[in-house]
């Protein structure tokens, strides 16, 4: 716990990568929900992968190192609208991977 204390630019940095990964994710929202929203496919797959893959892992990581700072009551070395932004954006990764069905043939 040591080396949490004292080497925090890896949530800083990893905080930024989340962020990235969220704004994706939110393309990946508005990709579900409407047809032909990008016409390129080979962006289209970058963003999906960087939305649904990558983004769920990395804000968990992020979040959970978050959560363990407040309860210890230490500094965090991130801004915070990017801890907030974050936090939103993964209760709503929560809602739309496990309590919402995606049923994209049956519609």
């Amino acid at each position: 716990m040591v080396f949490f204390a004292k080497n925090m630019r890896w949530l800083s940095f990893l905080a930024r990568v989340a962020f990235i990964c969220n704004l994706f994710f939110l393309l990946c929202v508005i990709i579900l929900f409407t047809t032909d929203f990008i016409q390129i496919e080979f962006l289209e797959t970058i963003v999906i992968i960087l939305g649904w893959v990558f983004a769920f892992p990395v804000n968990f990581i992020v979040n959970a190192t978050e959560i363990a700072l407040v309860l210890s009551r230490k500094p965090s070395p991130t801004f915070n609208w990017l801890r907030i932004f974050n936090f939103v954006v993964f209760i709503l990764q929560i809602i739309l991977q496990f309590f919402v069905q995606h049923d994209t043939l049956h519609t």
